[in-house]
């Protein structure tokens, strides 16, 4: 085991068992660790824990981040978001507050939506709930009153759902098609959870169940579908899609917002891409402030920028 990995490990053990103080320190001890491995000089000081990783970098060789990064939508505009979110999530693997009920939902939502396009037959509104109600029995909720108000949730955004796609009914091709390319020396993995049929060509879907709307034209993920589409897949869905779309499931009054990319758009996104993964690797992971930090579950884990 290396050594990042060690401290790893004793760092997701410290966030189980509840034991904060020690992990602020492997978080710190990560943060040298990450520093050193691309040849920075680190100053380490009397303390018991720096004498403890003194000690451990004497003995253990400490690799470089790997050269070939493996990346996500997600991931990618985590790392704009916030460098040092990325830092926690990706490389010193602290896991996330466990039974998030925003993210079970979310969860539960696709795979509704995933099973209800798959199977064959007609879209209607008993349908989708009879399979809402057979993925809601495995679900569980920190507490009772939650998981009945998210339900009656779901009924009223799928019920919703099931009505516009009555009005205007979708030519589904394929529901959460997973794909893996690279960009240079970046590997990039993803699902897109809708394909459509298009009148002049292939449309691609991104189901949000987030409460804020966004600009699909500033989306790094619609693109990343697209950049995929228009250069990697061999099959009959290659070629720029003639639209890409932001469902916002909970929005009543306008919940798709669609864009057309052009090449110097997906062009720009991928020198962005490319930016990106440069920078993990020179292991510049500053904080970013904003109004995203009142919901990051790290905010409270040795993040400087919400100290002070």
């Amino acid at each position: 085991m290396n050594l990042r990995n060690k401290y790893q490990e004793k760092l997701q053990r410290a966030i189980a068992q509840n034991d904060f103080s020690n992990a602020i320190i492997f978080v710190k001890a990560l943060d040298i660790i990450n520093r050193i491995s691309i040849g920075e000089s680190v100053e380490l000081g009397n303390k018991e824990w720096e004498l403890t990783l003194k000690n451990d970098l004497e003995e253990d060789f400490i690799p470089d981040i790997n050269k070939r990064l493996s990346l996500s939508a997600s991931s990618i505009e985590t790392y704009i978001q916030c460098p040092l979110k990325y830092r926690f999530q990706q490389i010193d693997k602290i896991p996330p507050k466990p039974n998030n009920p925003t993210l079970i939902f979310g969860s539960i939502i696709h795979k509704v939506l995933e099973n209800f396009h798959e199977t064959k037959g007609e879209l209607s509104e008993q349908k989708m709930i009879d399979i809402l109600n057979k993925e809601w029995e495995s679900v569980e909720f920190e507490y009772s009153i939650r998981k009945k108000k998210f339900k009656e949730q779901a009924v009223e955004i799928l019920k919703r759902y099931v009505e516009i796609c009555s009005k205007d009914k979708p030519d589904v091709l394929a529901t959460e098609y997973e794909f893996v390319f690279d960009i240079d020396d970046v590997r990039i993995r993803g699902k897109i959870d809708r394909i459509d049929n298009g009148t002049s060509g292939k449309k691609v879907v991104d189901y949000k169940t987030s409460k804020k709307s966004s600009s699909a034209k500033d989306s790094i993920q619609l693109a990343i579908y697209c950049i995929f589409l228009q250069e990697h897949d061999k099959g009959s869905l290659k070629g720029i899609p003639e639209s890409a779309t932001l469902y916002f499931l909970r929005d009543k009054k306008q919940p798709k917002y669609s864009h057309s990319f052009t090449k110097p758009e997906l062009v720009m996104i991928q020198n962005k891409i490319k930016e990106v993964a440069q920078n993990i690797r020179a292991s510049y992971f500053e904080p970013i402030t904003g109004v995203h930090c009142e919901w990051c579950d790290y905010k409270n884990l040795a993040c400087p920028a919400w100290e002070s």
